[in-house]
């Protein structure tokens, strides 16, 4: 299963010491590299975005914001990404900037990248009218 940020919808982001959590009541999941409308499945996640060294303006607006995410933009070892594989952990070296459709956006870098489901068994799969 393939992790998207686009169009996943985030519950809660929250501090805690140099990390910053960031759980998602619907991740956007796709089997392989296989995308089109309709097609995944819908289930909670955690992102935990280990040792941030720096954050950038916007940082409280996107604590109290949650809602869907527009669009996020991942730099990890030197590398652009969109969507990570689930589960995921990685000590390498990161950028990550979030963007919500609301409005909110905030950008951070770090050490460190973790990606797990707290219940797999709970995926919904997604339908499209």
């Amino acid at each position: 299963m393939r992790f998207e940020f686009e169009d996943s919808e985030v519950a809660e982001i929250r501090r805690l010491g140099d990390a910053l959590l960031i759980r998602f009541s619907a991740a956007r999941l796709y089997e392989g590299d296989g995308r089109g409308a309709g097609a995944g499945w819908w289930q909670p996640a955690l992102l935990i975005c280990k040792q941030v060294v720096q954050i950038g303006p916007g940082l409280d607006a996107v604590l109290a914001a949650a809602g869907r995410l527009q669009q996020a933009r991942l730099q990890l070892a030197g590398q652009s990404l969109r969507r990570l594989p689930m589960p995921f952990a990685s000590d390498a070296g990161f950028a990550l900037e979030l963007e919500f459709a609301a409005g909110p956006s905030c950008s951070l870098q770090g050490q460190g990248l973790e990606l797990s489901s707290p219940d797999a068994q709970c995926a919904v799969e997604s339908f499209q009218c």
